[in-house]
């Protein structure tokens, strides 16, 4: 039997086979929340017999998402929203459930990939972005505001308040997300 469907135990977690779903933006989240598309999207892929699903890309505060519609885990009510889907998920499949944690920094702030993907100014939707230092992405994307100290101390607490949110909704791993240019 090959070992792909074989038990793996990662930390404390047994998953019942390797397999392991990963996370794929849906760029489906109005207001960071998880909508009637995440119902549809993740519950498929509970039921699959994967060991593990991975939820898409989710970011830690406002500024860090990549898009308007990127889902986010840095309010009560996205926490909410995510809790009702993970409930009905756990209600008809057995895969174990992980999240990738995200700050999408001098990426951040640009249009759905469908409408091309572009930088988003302020005046159009976007959001000022932010990077370890003040060089932008590419030619195409705007300098982000090189953080301070202290700015980086706050969205290190912001991946572990959403960690945080990630443990009280039962997720069973979490993934920081930190490559990509990100």
């Amino acid at each position: 039997m090959s070992a792909l469907f074989s038990p793996i135990t990662l930390g404390g977690m047994t998953l019942r086979n390797r397999i392991v779903v990963s996370p794929m933006c849906q760029y489906s989240a109005p207001g960071g929340a998880a909508s009637a598309w995440h119902f549809q999207h993740l519950g498929q892929f509970v039921v699959s017999g994967a060991g593990l699903m991975m939820i898409e890309a989710t970011a830690v505060e406002a500024a860090g998402r990549i898009t308007p519609l990127c889902l986010g885990l840095y309010t009560d009510g996205q926490e909410a929203a995510l809790g009702r889907i993970l409930e009905v998920c756990r209600a008809v499949g057995d895969a174990r459930i992980g999240i990738q944690l995200a700050h999408a920094g001098r990426k951040a702030s640009c249009d759905l990939p469908w409408h091309g993907g572009a930088a988003l100014p302020a005046g159009e939707g976007g959001w000022p972005v932010v990077g370890p230092s003040p060089v932008a992405y590419d030619e195409t994307r705007p300098v982000p505001h090189g953080l301070d100290r202290d700015e980086l101390d706050r969205i290190r607490d912001a991946f572990a308040t959403a960690a945080r949110r990630a443990a009280r909704l039962g997720i069973d791993a979490a993934e920081l997300h930190a490559a990509h240019g990100y």
